[in-house]
């Protein structure tokens, strides 16, 4: 039996030190970046994609747990990244998408344990931050990712059919979007 909630309610339950913990673990083994030069440019990474949305948007990040209280993944993300100013600045690279972001303006991450992967958990997860989000009535979401990477499927999957991919420096990324 699994669980969800809003990060809203572990920030008033006095346990938020403990999933902040297990989350920050679930962050770092399902990023594709695994290498720092220092604790200071791994707290960067970690302030850039999880810490951020999580202080800014607690109400849109959604934590699943088991039974025991283990946690087992979570989403977050922002209703309208045109008006997340300082995401732009953490990320240059959303100047190339800011025409996607009228039509699919709400921006989502998605991590979970490997333990939690394959058993509909992520599907659930995704379903909730919509609902969510078309309760704020938000016309689309989108996330970036690689290509090539191994979640393309699972996003495809969950109906995020129009991709777009560009170009960073020397990296190739993958715009991928979905109406609500």
């Amino acid at each position: 039996m699994t669980y969800i909630f809003s990060f809203s309610e572990v920030a008033h339950s006095g346990q938020s030190a403990d999933v902040l913990k297990q989350l920050e673990a679930i962050f770092f083994s399902s990023s594709s970046r695994q290498q720092f030069n220092s604790e200071t440019e791994r707290s960067q990474f970690r302030f850039k994609y999880l810490d951020w949305y999580r202080i800014h948007y607690p109400d849109l990040m959604y934590v699943v747990s088991n039974a025991q209280g283990e946690i087992l993944g979570y989403i977050c993300g922002v209703p309208d990244t045109s008006e997340a100013s300082d995401l732009f600045e953490m990320h240059p690279w959303f100047e190339l998408l800011t025409t996607h972001f009228k039509i699919f303006p709400a921006h989502l991450h998605i991590n979970l344990s490997d333990a939690a992967r394959g058993l509909g958990i992520g599907s659930r997860l995704i379903g909730i931050f919509e609902k969510c989000l078309k309760s704020r009535k938000i016309s689309g979401v989108h996330l970036v990712t690689s290509p090539d990477a191994r979640n393309v499927g699972f996003y495809r999957k969950n109906g995020y059919t129009f991709e777009k991919v560009f170009h960073w420096k020397k990296a190739h990324m993958l715009f991928m979007g979905k109406h609500l």
